[in-house]
């Protein structure tokens, strides 16, 4: 059985380990937790093909493997005492640097173990009523034994869009990105939209850009903090760069052939970009990538 540790928001491995540690092992580390919880994750996404858009189909994000069979991987997570010390050859590392330590399954089963243990961590308290509230035996919730409500784990989708116009992409430099770093524009969707209604809306505010063909591309679980991106491509329709709403220190257009660096293979971002190299007949090997100091502290909001 497969184990995740948590130290805070910061994932417990062995030194230089590629995968993640049993469960005999990680309760070797006598890390004072409270309780283990299941955690068992879904196969690793794939990125979906669109035959109405004329082209061969769009690829996974690097690392992101084609499942053969719907079999989920069962895992169980904790989360150390507060002020626990990780034992001599154990190290706490942050979320993102296992994106390129971890292998699948593995990484599928830290990352969805990293959204439940949060969703655990922020929903002690009821939320009508005020009472401490426990594990269901029904249902991956937690209930209220004072009220009855139950509390299932937050996800908060997202949109995250390819667009171009003729031959060129629409890039933007978020101040979460490390110097130089440019990627696809994304947004939260807001209650009452549809998610194409939030492309269209996310592209104007963040760009003054307007958008149309959209079309649906694929989608990863993302949890920084909690959110399920979901990707779009989308064509130019109208109007001139403008980032007057300040979330975007820089945005503009880029040639398959003079990309800036941006996200690694894992992310759904990088798929995006990855798809529009290979159609401007650019290899995506050849894609600069950026690189980011690796904090570990969190770092909400999208790639």
């Amino acid at each position: 059985m497969k184990a995740c540790l948590f130290a805070g928001s910061r994932l417990v491995l062995p030194d230089g380990a590629s995968s993640l540690p049993d469960l005999t092992e990680a309760s070797g580390w006598n890390a004072g937790e409270a309780e283990w919880f299941p955690a068992t994750a879904s196969p690793p996404a794939v990125v979906g093909a669109h035959p109405a858009d004329g082209h061969a189909g769009h690829s996974a994000p690097a690392g992101r493997v084609r499942a053969e069979s719907a079999q989920n991987y069962p895992a169980v997570a904790a989360r150390a005492a507060p002020g626990w010390t990780p034992p001599a050859g154990v190290s706490a590392v942050g979320l993102r640097q296992i994106l390129v330590l971890l292998q699948e399954p593995d990484l599928s089963i830290a990352l969805t173990a990293a959204h439940l243990a949060r969703w655990r961590r922020t929903t002690r308290f009821c939320g009508v009523c005020g009472h401490a509230t426990e594990p269901s035996r029904r249902h991956r919730a937690m209930v209220c034994r004072a009220c009855g409500h139950l509390a299932f784990p937050k996800v908060s989708p997202a949109v995250i869009v390819q667009v171009t116009r003729d031959d060129r992409i629409l890039l933007g430099r978020s101040r979460r990105h490390p110097r130089g770093g440019f990627s696809v524009l994304a947004g939260f969707v807001d209650p009452g939209e549809s998610l194409e209604d939030t492309v269209r809306r996310e592209v104007e505010e963040e760009s003054g850009i307007r958008v149309r063909r959209v079309r649906y591309f694929g989608s990863q679980p993302w949890p920084f903090p909690d959110s399920l991106m979901v990707g779009f491509t989308a064509v130019y329709d109208a109007g001139e760069i403008d980032s007057a709403d300040g979330e975007l220190e820089d945005v503009g257009w880029f040639a398959a052939d003079a990309l800036p660096p941006v996200p690694p293979g894992y992310s759904i971002a990088r798929a995006l970009i990855d798809d529009f190299a290979r159609r401007g007949g650019v290899d995506p090997a050849l894609v600069p990538t950026w690189q980011r100091r690796w904090s570990g502290a969190p770092q909400p909001g999208t790639p």
